[in-house]
C-alpha cells in the first residue's frame, strides 16, 4: 500500500478492506460467502484461484 499511495499506513487503516470488499464484489457469486479471496483472521487475506 505504500508503493501505491505513496503514504504511511497506521495499524488501523481499512483502506485494504475497503479495496477487498470491492474486489470481491466484482468477482465474488456471493460477496457475504467468498470463495476466491478469504480472510484469515489476524493475519490478512488469502487468494484462492480455484476457489476454496
Amino acid at each position: 500500500m505504500d508503493l501505491i499511495n505513496g503514504n504511511e499506513r497506521t495499524p488501523f487503516d481499512r483502506s485494504i478492506d475497503v479495496r477487498i470488499t470491492r474486489l470481491r464484489g466484482k468477482i465474488e457469486q456471493d460477496s457475504k460467502h467468498p470463495l476466491f479471496i478469504r480472510t484469515v483472521w489476524g493475519k490478512g487475506y488469502l487468494f484462492s484461484p480455484q476457489g476454496g
